[in-house]
């Protein structure tokens, strides 16, 4: 109930903000109809001197219409409209009374017609227009004619009495009015119709937008998640395989690279001894540190699988050499208690680095392969160190 409440109230903003753009479609249209026909009016060429008696009224309701118009432009702005549900009313109101108002000053220019040219063509055809551009209920447009219909018949009656002059007005109003209506009701009917299918065709393009958008932010979440280690929350092995090929993409040029290839010292006895909670407690403690500390060095840091870590960046050796001592030493500072570790009673790691100029992707990956055997010989020299390996790729 509340959504067709909702929908009923968008239908009625739109359909009013549909006929105030009409609105001062007519307005520019009656302001340069009053124009013409108060210059024809001061020149008094086209009437006798029984008719010229009626000229100061012409123009005088003429000049009317015309500062109503004029005021319609100039106050009811296209760009500055804004129907909301607190205001569709008020501008409700000033586009009936717009309506009513030249309606009423059209009805006395006819009824003057009709007593000096027996005919009441202007009241017919602007009954006519409004018919056709307005779409506005039924009803409104009924009452109104109700209201000014009769005193131009009165008129006629008075003025010629029944006779063919009568039938001249009679006739054309007979028909024209109420075709007017009849078209003004199945405008209406197409407009609210149409306005209707616009409002929902928008309201579910603005739920698939929402839910492409949903879908998009699952899927890159999805996407963050397959390339994070579960344990750790550091990338993992894919996402670190997805950061060389990244590095080999962007090489216009030879460049430095250092890969650092992390084990945590008799990590099994670790487990064996404390427990598989404890040694996850303990990988992420050192993977958040491992991750603190490449972020401060602006390079990446991966898990590579078990007790194994990996960090990539393209800072000299002497200055990779440096990081790694900073690693061991964090490491130690940590005081995870290791009783059966046979280096300290504390955890601590061993670190192989490989460092050498690439040039391209086949280069990383043989880095990484050193890095590996670098870590080997790390651990063959007692653990708790690093072992630094550098490499030149001759190109011929």
């Amino acid at each position: 109930m509340e959504n067709q409440e909702k929908l009923v109230l968008s239908i009625q903003k739109e359909m009013i903000q549909f006929n105030l753009k009409r609105m001062r479609t007519v307005a520019w249209t009656l302001m340069y109809v009053s124009v013409i026909i108060i210059i024809i009016h001061y020149g008094e060429v086209f009437f006798s001197k029984t008719e010229r008696a009626m000229v100061p009224a012409y123009i005088a309701i003429h000049t009317i219409l015309f500062y109503i118009d004029l005021a319609v432009l100039l106050f009811v702005k296209e760009k500055r409209i804004q129907v909301t549900s607190l205001n569709f009313r008020k501008y409700e109101s000033i586009l009936l009374s717009y309506i009513y108002t030249i309606l009423v000053l059209i009805t006395v220019i006819t009824v003057m017609d009709v007593y000096f040219f027996k005919h009441a063509a202007l009241y017919e055809v602007l009954f006519l227009l409004i018919c056709v551009i307005f779409s506005i209920p039924f009803l409104k447009i009924f009452w109104i004619a109700l209201i000014t219909v009769p005193p131009i018949l009165i008129s006629a009656y008075l003025s010629v009495g029944v006779s063919s002059e009568s039938i001249k007005i009679l006739l054309p109003m007979s028909l024209i009015i109420p075709i007017g209506l009849v078209i003004q009701r199945h405008n209406y009917k197409v407009q609210r119709q149409f306005t209707k299918q616009h409002i929902l065709l928008q309201e579910e393009m603005i739920r698939s937008k929402n839910l492409s958008k949903l879908l998009a932010e699952k899927n890159n979440e999805l996407s963050e998640q397959a390339l994070r280690d579960t344990l750790t929350n550091l990338p993992n092995r894919r996402a670190f395989n997805n950061k060389l090929t990244q590095i080999g993409q962007q090489l216009s040029k030879p460049k430095s690279i250092s890969v650092m290839m992390i084990d945590i010292d008799f990590f099994k006895n670790f487990n064996d001894y404390y427990g598989h909670l404890q040694g996850d407690e303990a990988l992420i403690k050192v993977a958040a540190l491992l991750d603190e500390i490449a972020e401060k060095y602006n390079a990446f840091a991966a898990r590579w699988g078990g007790e194994e870590f990996v960090i990539v960046s393209q800072h000299a050796a002497k200055f990779s050499e440096h990081v790694c001592e900073e690693i061991l030493e964090e490491v130690r500072n940590l005081n995870i208690r290791h009783e059966r570790s046979k280096v300290a009673d504390i955890v601590t790691v061993s670190i192989g680095m490989c460092h050498v100029k690439i040039s391209n992707i086949e280069h990383l990956k043989t880095c990484c392969k050193l890095a590996d055997q670098a870590l080997y010989t790390a651990k063959q020299n007692g653990r708790n160190n690093f072992y630094s390996k550098n490499e030149n790729f001759d190109e011929g």
